[in-house]
C-alpha cells in the first residue's frame, strides 16, 4: 500500500493522536478544544498526501533533499503558516511546535512501516517524499512562529516606551519644580535631585527601548538635520553629565567654531552615551576627554577614559544590542546609563544614519572611542 493511502485511511486515528499528544504540551486549565487542537492536521496531512501523490522527477527529488524547493507545495507552505500562526495564540512554544511535527511524523511512520515487508524500493521512496514534506512544514511552520514572536517583541516595546514617557515627564516636572523651591532641607534637597537623576536614566532606557524596536527591523532612525556647532553639543552634553556625576572629570577639547549639518537631538544621545559610557567603566580619578577635530567635510569626535583594556572576546561583541557590561564583581558603578544594554549599540546606530561610523580603538593605554561624521547628512539609498 503507497504511502498517500495509508495517509487517507487513517486520518482520523493520526488525527486523534496529534491531538492527544498537543494536549500533552499545554496545562489542562489552559489548553484549547481538542477542535482548536486539531486544527490544521486533518488538511496538513491531505496535502502531504497530494503532494506524494504528484510525479517527481529525478532533479526536483534531488533539490528537496537539500531544502531548495521551499515552494514545490504551496498548499503545505500555507497551512503550516497558518498553524503556527494559530499555535503562537494559543501558547504554545517553538519547542512545542517542532515536537507536534516529530510526533506526526512518528504516526504516520508508525502505521506505513507495519506493511513495509512486502515493499520495495517504490516504497522507500514514498518515506523519503513523506520526510521532505514534513520538514517543508516544519521549515515553514518555525519561520512564521520567529516572525510573530519579532513581531510581538517589537510592538511590546514600541508601546512600553510610547506610554512611559508621559508619566515620565510629569514626574521629572515635579522633581525639577521640588528641586527648585525655596525653604528645602538639605535631605529634601538631596531627595529631589535623586528623583531627577532616576527619570532621567529611566527616560534614557525609554529611548533605548524605541531605537531599538526601530533600528531591530533593518530601518535607519529617523533624522532632522539642521546646522549646528559641534562644540555647543559636546559642551552641553558634557555639562548634564558632569551634573548627574559631580565626582567626575570631564575635560573638552575642541574648536570655537566648527559647523556641522546634523540631528542635534541623535547627536547628543550619541555623545551621551559614549560620554556616560566612559565615565561608567573610567578608572577612578581619572579625568574622561572629549576631542573634537575636523573640518566641513569630515568631523571626528574621540571619547576616551583612563583604564584597563576591553579584552578580545568582549570587543566583538561590544556593539551587539541588549549586552550588560559589569565591573569585576558584578558592580556597575555609575548609574550614568540606562543599563539596558543598548547604549553603544544605538550610538553606532545613530553614527551610521548620519553616514558615518563608530569604532573602539586599538587596545592601548586606556579605551578610546572615535566617531567620524561628514559635515552634513547623507542622504540614505
Amino acid at each position: 500500500m503507497k504511502l498517500y493511502e495509508i495517509i487517507e485511511r487513517d486520518i482520523d486515528p493520526i488525527v486523534r493522536e496529534w491531538v492527544e499528544f498537543a494536549r500533552t504540551k499545554l496545562p489542562t486549565a489552559d489548553a484549547p478544544s481538542p477542535e482548536a487542537l486539531a486544527d490544521h492536521a486533518r488538511v496538513l496531512l491531505l496535502s502531504f498526501a497530494a503532494d506524494l501523490k504528484q510525479a517527481q522527477v529525478h532533479a526536483d527529488r534531488h533539490q528537496k533533499s537539500r531544502g531548495n524547493l521551499p515552494q514545490n507545495s504551496p498548499a503545505i507552505t500555507r497551512i503550516a503558516r497558518d498553524h503556527a500562526s494559530d499555535r503562537f495564540v494559543q501558547g504554545f512554544t517553538l519547542d512545542q511546535v517542532v515536537a507536534e511535527f516529530r510526533a506526526l511524523r512518528a504516526s504516520v511512520i508508525r502505521r506505513w512501516t507495519k506493511q513495509l515487508a512486502n515493499g520495495g524500493l517504490e516504497e522507500i521512496d514514498d518515506l523519503t517524499r513523506f520526510g521532505e514534506a514534513v520538514d517543508q512544514a516544519l521549515t515553514e511552520s518555525i519561520s512564521r512562529y520567529a516572525e510573530k514572536l519579532d513581531r510581538s517583541r517589537s510592538l511590546l516595546l514600541g508601546v512600553l516606551g510610547h506610554d512611559l514617557r508621559n508619566p515620565l515627564g510629569v514626574v521629572q516636572l515635579a522633581g525639577y519644580h521640588l528641586l527648585h523651591s525655596e525653604g528645602l532641607t538639605e535631605a529634601q534637597t538631596t531627595s529631589a535631585a535623586r528623583i531627577l537623576t532616576s527619570t532621567e536614566r529611566m527616560r534614557q532606557m525609554v529611548d533605548d527601548l524605541l531605537d531599538f524596536t526601530q533600528s531591530a527591523s533593518g530601518r535607519l532612525l529617523p533624522m532632522a538635520p539642521i546646522q549646528v556647532d559641534v562644540g555647543d553639543l559636546v559642551q552641553k552634553v558634557a555639562g548634564e553629565i558632569q551634573a548627574l556625576n559631580p565626582q567626575s572629570i570631564i575635560n573638552l577639547d575642541y574648536a570655537d567654531s566648527l559647523p556641522a549639518h546634523w540631528d542635534p537631538a541623535r547627536i547628543q544621545q550619541l555623545l551621551s552615551n559614549l560620554i556616560a559610557n566612559a565615565v561608567q567603566h573610567g578608572k577612578p580619578g581619572t579625568p574622561v576627554t572629549v576631542k573634537v577635530r575636523g573640518d566641513f567635510e569630515v568631523v571626528t569626535i574621540e571619547v576616551h577614559n583612563e583604564g584597563p583594556s576591553i579584552p578580545a572576546d568582549v570587543r566583538k561583541s561590544l556593539f551587539e544590542p541588549l549586552r550588560q557590561s559589569t565591573e569585576p564583581g558584578g558592580q556597575r558603578r555609575s548609574q550614568s546609563s540606562s543599563g539596558l544594554g543598548l547604549g553603544l549599540y544605538i550610538a553606532r546606530q545613530i553614527a551610521v544614519a548620519h553616514g558615518g561610523d563608530l569604532e573602539l580603538a586599538p587596545a592601548g593605554d586606556g579605551i578610546t572611542f572615535t566617531v567620524q561624521l561628514p559635515g552634513s547628512l547623507k542622504k540614505s539609498g
